[in-house]
């Protein structure tokens, strides 16, 4: 079985990012710039007990991230200036998982009127009783056929 051999080694970068090394960037081969891709390496750089990197990361790096993606050169630049110097293990953040409820009907309520996502609002739902949920409903206008398919759900929950 034949390896795959990538052009740029993820490990290699986070170290040389976390050791604050200003050239590495700017000695990669053109094929390894390439390959570079900010975005992978800010987020497995978020994966740390850092709070100090994972705060300026937040501030300095991610809200850049997609705008200068032609400028991965000053992307890493400031995520070496996010690092603490040091060498230090990371793990890989997952994305959140998209979560899914046998009440559609309700968290679409619930979702309308506090104008929360659908995350928030499933873990919500536990904290309200079924008639603040009915109650809601009417206040945003629902007609009587979604009314009792609200009641439906809510006996089901």
């Amino acid at each position: 079985m034949t390896e795959k051999k990538h052009k740029l080694d993820i490990f290699r970068v986070l170290d040389r990012t976390s050791r604050k090394d200003q050239a590495f960037y700017h000695d990669l081969t053109e094929e390894e710039q390439k390959a570079y891709q900010p975005l992978v390496v800010m987020r497995w750089l978020s994966g740390t007990t850092d709070a100090r990197q994972i705060f300026f990361l937040n501030e300095l790096v991610n809200p850049f991230v997609f705008n200068f993606t032609k400028h991965k050169e000053l992307l890493y630049q400031l995520m070496t200036v996010c690092t603490g110097g040091k060498p230090q293990r990371y793990y890989w953040n997952k994305a959140l998982s998209k979560k899914s409820t046998k009440t559609p009907t309700v968290i679409g309520v619930i979702k309308e009127y506090f104008k929360y996502n659908t995350i928030h609002a499933i873990e919500s739902l536990p904290l309200l009783t079924d008639d603040d949920i009915l109650d809601y409903a009417s206040q945003l206008g629902r007609q009587k056929e979604d009314i009792a398919k609200i009641k439906k759900e809510l006996k089901t929950r």
